[in-house]
């Protein structure tokens, strides 16, 4: 229980062995005066029932603050609920935006790295062309000089076999 609770118990309880123990006190006969009637009544016995009568009217009240604390509260969380789910929505439809952003840029770069390959295929295949013809040229080159140096040869008198060289 909360310290007040407790403490309210126990003022109560106190008050009620009070009115216990001087009970006879309480049922003494006292000319009171209101302010336009006097009249006789015990006096201790009226102070008890305004005790009574005011911790009915807090009890009454604490409960009605309690209950209208819980229908607030009951309200403020199915608020909060809502808003939950709406900031869930968002972040839902903030991360499928960010999905189509991610997946079209994915696309691009795909796209990109596919003409860069094109690209870089054709001019692997020029240049694998290139040396094709230079090989080519090379290839002729040498066989013209071979067969210069075999025509200056045969001019010299020298004959050339496969088994080596011989003159004529």
């Amino acid at each position: 229980m909360r310290f007040r609770t407790t403490f309210m118990i126990v003022v109560l309880a106190l008050v009620g062995i009070f009115a216990a123990v001087n009970w006879e006190a309480f049922l003494a006969p006292t000319q009171l005066t209101l302010v336009f009637t006097d009249f006789q009544a015990p006096l201790g016995l009226v102070m008890l029932g305004v005790v009574i009568v005011l911790t009915a009217v807090f009890l009454m009240y604490v409960m009605a603050l309690q209950t209208s604390v819980l229908f607030e509260t009951r309200r403020l969380t199915k608020q909060l609920d809502t808003q939950r789910d709406l900031a869930d929505q968002a972040e839902k439809s903030r991360f499928i935006e960010l999905r189509g952003y991610l997946q079209s840029e994915l696309q691009q770069l795909q796209q990109r790295q596919n003409a860069h390959l094109s690209a870089l295929t054709n001019k692997l295949e020029s240049v694998q062309q290139d040396i094709q013809q230079r090989g080519q040229l090379t290839e002729n080159a040498v066989a013209a000089q071979i067969g210069e140096l075999d025509d200056r040869l045969q001019r010299h008198g020298v004959g050339v076999s496969a088994v080596g060289i011989k003159a004529i």
